[in-house]
């Protein structure tokens, strides 16, 4: 071979090593987060399963076996919570194209109240799961600590709102017990992609696990402070197969310059 082709090949080989780099990155450089807020929240308690408190400015979570600030057992609690997928998919798809996307990170951000004031909570650290749940007709209601209602949501409606065979576990999570922010890392599952991917609305539900002894108190969307309020955080980079696109170019790309400098060694 030419001696004097020798520095030519290196610039190319470090021209083709550097834009694969670029390639394989490029998922991570383009990524797009966006954050979602409730359109819906509320939270249903055993000790009173005929009301609604759908209008509070907390949600929460507890076990059977957790107590409030006074040692008194205020019943189970779970808590719903629906997100409007739409804005976030016209985000998604304004940034990679129409479809041409996939979620990679999800995450639930709550702020927790460690202490709260009002006795109807219960107080403690425990495990807690969140679910993406297939039915949406739930109504949030108005009702409130001070003044329940009945036209939301209550403890009773439970059953036919969950659905076992549909509904998919996104994770199980321990809260703090302390004042402060809580990033809760959520399992992409396909059902739950999908309903996102949809742009309609989307469910979330929070309930403790067996014999837990959380007494999970956060604020919800009536929060005063909006930054304080929930957030899904949904993370999307473009598709593979664009990015496999760009890698069957260098490999040709390559071939080429390879054919070359074969027949002219």
């Amino acid at each position: 071979m030419n001696p004097s082709k020798k520095p030519c090949r290196r610039i190319v080989k470090t021209f083709l090593v550097t834009i694969g780099c670029i390639a394989a990155g490029s998922a991570q450089a383009w990524g797009l987060t966006v954050s979602n807020s409730p359109v819906a929240d509320a939270f249903v308690r055993s000790a009173d399963p005929t009301h609604n408190y759908g209008g509070a400015g907390a949600l929460s979570v507890s076990g059977l076996i957790a107590t409030n600030g006074n040692g008194v057992q205020q019943g189970a609690f779970d808590s719903f919570l629906r997100f409007d997928a739409a804005g976030t998919v016209a985000a998604f798809d304004a940034q990679f194209g129409t479809g041409n996307w996939t979620i990679t990170n999800a995450q639930l951000r709550l702020t927790e109240v460690g202490a709260p004031n009002n006795p109807i909570f219960n107080r403690g650290i425990g495990s807690f799961s969140v679910s993406w749940i297939g039915n949406d007709s739930w109504l949030e209601g108005t009702g409130n600590p001070s003044t329940p209602t009945t036209d939301g949501i209550i403890w009773n409606d439970e059953p036919t709102v969950l659905n076992a065979g549909v509904d998919v576990s996104l994770g199980t999570f321990v809260n703090t017990g302390a004042n402060g922010a809580l990033t809760l890392s959520l399992v992409t599952a396909p059902s739950f992609l999908a309903d996102i991917a949809a742009g309609g609305t989307v469910g979330l539900y929070l309930t403790a696990t067996t014999d837990s002894t959380v007494g999970f108190t956060f604020n919800s969307r009536s929060f005063g402070t909006v930054l304080q309020r929930p957030y899904l955080e949904l993370t999307a980079v473009p598709e593979p197969t664009t990015l496999g696109l760009v890698g069957l170019a260098l490999l040709g790309l390559g071939a080429v310059w390879r054919g070359n400098h074969g027949r002219s060694a």
